[in-house]
Parts: C-alpha cells; structure tokens; sequence
C-alpha cells in the first residue's frame, strides 16, 4: 500500500493575506483613493515653510494661521458628518474632498497674494470635513467579521501614501512653487474620481450587531447616550495628548541630542516609522486578530510606555532608533483598532457623525498637547516631559483594560 502524499503547508504568504480576499472592488478603490491622496498630501507638510519663506510671515503670523487650519479642519468634520448622514456619505465625501483639490488648484495660481492663507483655511474646512466620512464608508463597505482587515488595510494605504508623498513635496517647492499646490489638487481629483466610477455604497447601512440599530433621536443625544462612548473619548483624547508629543516632543529631544544634525537625524526617525508601519501593519493586524479592540488599545499602549519612557534617558543614536522602532508598533496596533471599536458602537444611520464626534477628541489631543508639553519642559526639562508621558501612557492603557471588560459585559460578540 503506497504512503498517502504529505499535505502540503500552507504557503505563509497565503495565510498572511488570506483575510483579505473577498473584501470587493469597492473596498479596494477606497484603499487606492487613499494611496492616491495621501501620497498627494504634499502641501500640509509645507505648510510652515510656505508661510515663513515665502510669503514672509513672522513667528506669531505663521502659529496663529496653522492654528486657523487646525480649527477649520476641526469644525469641518463635526459639520461633515451630519450633513453626510442626512445625503449620503460617498456624495458628502466626494464634495468634500472634490472642494479642497478645486481651493488647491485656485491656490496654485494665487499662492503669492498676502491674503491666500485664506484660502487654505477654506481648504482645510473640507479637508477636515473628508476625514471622518472616510471611516464611515468603509464601515458601510465592510463585510461583516472582517472591520480589523479593512481598517488595517486602510490604514496601511496611508502611510505607503505618506511615505513617498513627502519626497516629491520637497523637489517641488524648491523648484516649482505652483506645482507643490497643483500636484495635491490633480491627486485629490484622481482619488475623488476612483470613489465615484469604483465605489458602489449599499442601498442601506446594516448593522451587524444589536449595538448597530437604527436610533432615532438625534446624533448628540444617540452619542451621549452611550456612556462607553463617553469613556472612549477620554480614552482617545489621552491617547492623542500623549501621541502628539512625537511631532512636537520627539524633534525638541533629537535637537537636544544632536545639535544642528537634529533635523536629520529626526527625518530619518520618521523615515524608520514610515517603513516600519508599511512592513508590519497586515502581520500585526494577522497577529492579534483574535484581540478586541480596547485589549489591543491597551497593547498599544504598553508599547508606548516603553517607547517613550525611553525619551527619558541619555540615549546615542542607536537608543532613539530603539525608541521609535517600539511606539511606532505600539501606534500600528492603535490605529489598526480603535476605528473598529467605534463602528461597533456607532448606530447605523449616525455613523460619520460619531466619526465627526470622535474626531474632535482626537484634534483636542493635538491641540492641547504642545499647550501643555512647552511649560513643562521650560520648567523641570526633557526628562520631566517624557516621563509624564510614558505615565499618561500607562494610564490611558489601565483605562483601555477597563473598558474593555465593561464592552465585553454589555456586547459579548466582538
């Protein structure tokens, strides 16, 4: 009797992307159109140098007109939702993002007039408005069991965006001025024009689990009637205001520690993050499918409580590589689930309004982060700011591990 052939092993390549088949060609268009205005984003990163090069705004012009894009940004998204759930969330998106590449496009012709901040003001009010209508059609797109692979998948697409996009931003701006703002017009049409030949939204957004169903009263009283919501928020805006140090801490601390090569030195730091999100976004995502959200949330921030307790210390170039390698994995396994907690709990006729609601938790971290950072390192020092930011870490992580266990009592399925 011959011996029965070996069964074959699973290629491990297939088993890595194997939850990812049968999203649809909707979903992928939306991952695509990501890329696509992502990589395009080439005027925010700019933003401060066009300000204070070019149109030779002092220090305190510069801060006040970003903190306008900021607050536009803010109120476009809680405006956004609500208008998006009473028309319809594809068509409020494409308006949206079709309004910010026209005001880029206008801009890419008055970019030298005293008065086109302004414009870009104007940009950032539906560019903020896009953001959260984004989370709500995927939501819509998902299939049900698969929201951890679509958002993974989501967020994936940005950062291959982000990670090239910045390259192409600097060549045009020392070079040719009008094509920074006309490049991110013409990507912006590109992603605009994918979502409407490639997106096909459901008749109506279903829910998938009891948590889901239709609530009629309004928005606001449907969100503060969910009191883990309220929890959530908190839970998110800790995260933000402990997160945001990367952007405004972390170049203050390399700066530190390596004088006039800080700036550098802190590209390449960012240039690690980038690389290190693109390679380990769908593994991580595949490793801890298995968690709920707030259990990963609270991995996540473990791995910050190490990666920016790190900061703390004396640290050579090898220690801030070690550094951001470790909260940069503890931002994947945030980003990857935080988004999916929220659908969960977001009723299915409100959804991009508890994105908008969402959203301003998240810019508030943002917001008050530098507010409070500056002071506190003006008087204890680095070390001080990273410390309470590591402890703020292990805080907000306790919070999530608390959480999770009330979601677990009131809503079993995951």
């Amino acid at each position: 009797m011959e011996n029965a052939s070996p069964t074959a092993r699973p290629n491990p390549l297939a088993r890595l992307v194997a939850p990812y088949r049968g999203l649809g060609g909707s979903l992928w268009s939306m991952f695509f159109a990501t890329m696509i205005n992502r990589f395009g984003d080439f005027v925010g990163a700019f933003l401060a140098l066009y300000l204070s090069r070019i149109l030779k705004l002092d220090a305190v012009r510069t801060g006040t007109t970003i903190s306008l894009v900021f607050a536009a940004s803010m109120v476009g998204s809680l405006l956004s939702g609500r208008i998006a759930d009473a028309v319809g969330r594809k068509r409020a998106l494409l308006i949206c993002q079709g309004s910010a590449a026209a005001v880029n496009m206008a801009m890419s012709f008055l970019y030298g007039f005293e008065w086109a901040p302004l414009l870009i003001v104007a940009g950032s009010l539906f560019r903020g408005g896009a953001r959260p209508l984004i989370g709500a059609v995927l939501t819509d797109l998902a299939p049900a069991g698969k929201r951890k692979e679509v958002f993974g998948i989501q967020y994936w697409s940005i950062n291959v965006g982000v990670a090239v996009g910045p390259l192409v931003a600097a060549f045009l701006f020392d070079r040719s001025l009008p094509w920074l703002f006309r490049g991110d017009a013409l990507s912006t049409f590109a992603s605009v024009a994918l979502i409407a030949r490639g997106v096909k939204m459901p008749a109506a957004a279903t829910a998938s689990t009891s948590l889901e169903r239709h609530d009629e009263r309004g928005a606001m009283a449907a969100f503060v009637a969910r009191p883990i919501l309220i929890a959530f928020a908190g839970l998110a805006f800790l995260s933000s205001l402990s997160y945001c140090q990367t952007g405004f801490g972390l170049p203050l601390r390399v700066s530190e520690a390596f004088g006039e090569g800080g700036p550098r030195f802190m590209g390449y730091l960012m240039s690690l993050n980038a690389v290190l999100v693109i390679v380990l976004s769908i593994p991580l995502a595949r490793l801890l499918r298995s968690r709920t959200p707030l259990a990963c949330m609270a991995y996540s921030g473990g791995f910050y409580v190490v990666g920016f307790g790190l900061l703390a210390f004396p640290l050579g170039k090898a220690g801030f590589v070690a550094s951001t390698a470790v909260w940069t994995i503890g931002e994947i396994v945030s980003s990857i689930n935080m988004g999916v907690f929220l659908a969960k709990h977001s009723p299915a006729n409100w959804r991009a309004s508890f994105q908008s609601f969402m959203g301003v938790f998240y810019s508030a971290g943002w917001t008050v982060g530098p507010l409070v950072a500056g002071p506190l390192v003006r008087g204890a020092g680095m070390p001080a700011l990273w410390t309470a930011t590591a402890a703020l870490c292990a805080l907000w992580a306790a919070g999530a591990v608390a959480v999770d266990g009330w979601d677990r009592r009131i809503a079993p399925e995951r």
